[in-house]
């Protein structure tokens, strides 16, 4: 096939998956899979070769990215059972004081969701939400701003989140180099976003909602309508912030310490060798699991059984996660086979944009397209790598254009994503009013982000 053939190949597989996902309401999953299959089919490999190239795309990029996902959500699990989310929400506020609710919930928010999936993580603090505004009444835009904007942030940016994970096994980057380098748009785009709300929410308001008997059983919570206050379920001996915290810090710290030795000492040095293997990501979070276990769970009563079943319960959300990262992996293998990755990445080169430029402006489009930010990373990822490896990009360089990916993939949130929903559902927010501030502020926090990836490039380039 000539080159623009492929290209045009490229350009239509990627129309077919956002029509399967918007119009046909296919699961990213099997949108993925039918676009690879037929892509393979169109493309030239021969029907003996398909599902072998499939099963090889697929365990390419499971390898490590299950385990990531995986024990991450189990870490996440643990804290949020063991009382974890509602203890740093509390310590926060009674630090921040009434004034800096938002602060104190988009600071909650931020560490909180490092290791617990958005749309879970939302729900969890949902009831802490809702306690604050009733609590302070106002604009409860005050209180859901900060806390979406916090948890969506690192779930784009930050490992061990399956988007951005995906999106690293993809792009062949380094784990450690995403999150080391990742923080610093993190903290400014959170920074930024908490900065820009009540710029917001002085033009847009949204009255705290009352709750209702079956809405209250919904979150899980107790309710007198009559006095409009409710109790939630306490948690017995539950643990201090600070422990929650260093449960949160302690695999990151390990991942970024392999990272940083591997930079700066020898390979053989001993040091590097004990870090590359207790700082590799699934070791680290594996350590952090069984620890988090230990101080969260069975020194404040659990049982065997009971911290068994918090673990099972952890696993189902992530099934579905975890497939469809593994769909975005054949997606890619398929096109590097056929040859339409290497002619999608010889025309994006031709086009005189930075990569940068090109990596957060498709990740954003295809976000805007179909909604979902992890299949957006996915999506673009395979599109970018040929593009980095033709360009002989060192490892720090590509780290940066994986995290350029992630920071698009938060922009241009509407109606399409469901954590839009989730999130104006659960705060009573009409879809005038969250088009108004949340899509405004995932797109200006996202543009944030992108600026700061690229302020960053030079540096990262002269450290290559």
């Amino acid at each position: 096939m000539t080159p623009l053939t492929l290209v045009l190949l490229g350009l239509a597989s990627v129309l077919a998956i956002l029509a399967l996902i918007i119009k046909a309401k296919a699961h990213p999953f099997l949108a993925l899979l039918i676009v690879s299959v037929a892509l393979a089919l169109v493309g030239g490999i021969g029907l003996e070769e398909i599902v072998p190239t499939l099963v090889a795309g697929v365990g390419k990029t499971l390898g490590s990215v299950a385990l990531i996902v995986t024990l991450g959500a189990m870490l996440g699990r643990v804290i949020e059972v063991s009382g974890g989310a509602d203890v740093l929400a509390k310590a926060l506020l009674n630090r921040f004081g009434p004034d800096r609710a938002p602060w104190a919930l988009g600071a909650a928010a931020f560490i909180f969701g490092i290791p617990v999936f958005v749309d879970v993580a939302l729900i969890v603090l949902m009831p802490i939400i809702l306690s604050v505004g009733r609590r302070l009444q106002g604009n409860m835009l005050n209180y859901a701003l900060p806390t979406v904007m916090g948890l969506l942030t690192v779930h784009v940016v930050l490992p061990p989140h399956p988007g951005i994970v995906g999106g690293t096994e993809i792009m062949g980057a380094n784990v450690g180099m995403v999150l080391l380098l990742g923080l610093v748009p993190a903290v400014i785009m959170w920074f930024t976003a908490q900065l820009s709300i009540p710029f917001l929410t002085r033009r847009v308001f949204s009255p705290v909602p009352g709750i209702s008997a079956a809405e209250a059983d919904e979150l899980g919570q107790k309710v007198d309508e009559d006095a409009n206050t409710q109790s939630f379920p306490q948690v017995e001996n539950p643990p201090h912030a600070g422990t929650v915290i260093l449960m949160i810090v302690i695999p990151l710290t390990l991942i970024m310490a392999q990272t940083i030795t591997a930079m700066l000492l020898p390979a053989e040095n001993p040091v590097t060798r004990t870090f590359a293997f207790i700082g590799a990501s699934p070791m680290a979070l594996l350590i952090g699991v069984i620890i988090a276990t230990i101080v969260l769970g069975y020194r404040r009563g659990w049982g065997l059984t009971q911290a068994e079943d918090v673990i099972n319960s952890s696993l189902p959300p992530v099934a579905a996660v975890i497939l469809i990262t593994g769909a975005g992996g054949t997606f890619g293998h398929v096109l590097k086979e056929t040859g339409v990755a290497d002619a999608v990445a010889n025309a994006l080169a031709g086009t005189g944009l930075h990569i940068l430029v090109l990596a957060w402006l498709m990740s954003a489009l295809i976000r805007a397209a179909q909604g979902s930010a992890t299949v957006s990373t996915l999506t673009t990822a395979p599109l970018i790598a040929p593009l980095a490896a033709s360009l002989g990009l060192a490892p720090l360089q590509v780290a940066l254009v994986t995290i350029a990916i992630g920071v698009g993939s938060m922009a241009l949130s509407h109606v399409n994503d469901s954590l839009f929903w989730v999130w104006s559902r659960y705060n009573k927010v009409t879809t005038a009013n969250g088009l108004k501030t949340y899509t405004v502020l995932t797109t200006t926090t996202s543009v944030v982000g992108f600026l700061v990836v690229l302020g960053m490039w030079p540096l990262v380039s002269l450290a290559a």
